[in-house]
């Protein structure tokens, strides 16, 4: 007689539930962390257009927070389509995954109020961290052999490769941004390419793994 409950391995759909809401949770904090600019005493509204225009640092850095976090999403939703079960080692990483994804506000705050050395520094190190987690949870996953079956090595390897290149060149932008903060701030534009041929990568490897695994005699 089967057992009128699921294995608690098995039961991804709350852990992925949880992991959405966090996500959401923290975009939807960057723009709350975007003030509404008071009119001084004495001046008209006249000037809200100016007010407004020099908050740009405060949009730029939600702009980059939300496509940082939306891509960190993205990753995330990759490895749990793959994984079968977890055990108690997924279960800590994307605990500690999210517990970095909360943090991000906070440094986008930090970036924004200090877009010097430090501040852009203390940004790309707590991003470069969120990925790092992912990589560690995606390299649990993988050694534990809690994936599908079908995948080949070599698509495992592109996906590990791939969610360790972002945090990666946030690493050197954070130690270029001792030296040059604007070339530091502009070498993360170098993830959005990076991550276009990753991508097509990965979706190639999984595309030959099902062409191979329809070919394979039943």
């Amino acid at each position: 007689m089967a057992l009128p409950f699921r294995p608690e391995s098995e039961e991804t759909d709350r852990l992925i539930t949880l992991s959405d809401g966090v996500i959401a949770i923290a975009i939807t904090l960057l723009v709350l962390e975007i003030s509404v600019p008071t009119v001084p005493d004495g001046t008209t509204a006249a000037v809200v257009p100016d007010l407004v225009a020099e908050q740009w640092p405060e949009f730029v850095g939600y702009a980059l927070s939300f496509l940082v976090i939306g891509l960190y999403w993205t990753l995330h939703r990759r490895v749990f389509a793959h994984v079968e079960r977890h055990d108690r080692g997924v279960l800590w990483l994307n605990l500690l995954f999210l517990l970095l994804v909360a943090f991000v506000p906070y440094a986008t705050s930090v970036f924004v109020a200090y877009p010097n050395g430090f501040g852009i520094a203390f940004y790309a190190g707590v991003l470069a961290l969120t990925g790092f987690s992912l990589a560690l949870l995606w390299g649990h996953v993988s050694r534990k052999r809690l994936l599908e079956a079908g995948l080949t090595s070599r698509t495992v390897e592109i996906q590990a490769a791939r969610f360790l290149i972002s945090p990666i060149v946030l690493v050197g932008s954070a130690a270029l941004a001792q030296f040059d903060p604007t070339l530091a701030v502009l070498s993360w534009a170098s993830l959005i390419p990076i991550n276009a041929v990753f991508e097509s990568r990965l979706v190639a490897s999984i595309e030959e793994s099902l062409t191979e695994s329809e070919n394979q005699p039943h």
